[in-house]
């Protein structure tokens, strides 16, 4: 939330943030799809997280 209001934060830096915070077992999937903006990467974590319930 603050990575949003802070000036000069570019879109790379956002998607890593966002990375970052995530659980383990997505943050790697994730890291490895190599996303370039944080919409990428929310759109990455929440395919893989869906898997996650589905194979449970």
């Amino acid at each position: 939330a603050l990575a949003c209001h802070a000036s000069g934060v570019m879109a790379q830096q956002l998607a890593e943030l966002f990375i970052g915070g995530l659980p383990d077992h997505i943050r790697v999937d994730v890291e490895l799809r190599g996303p370039q903006d944080l919409q990428t990467a929310m759109y990455y974590a929440r395919a893989f997280e869906r898997r996650v319930v589905a194979i449970q």
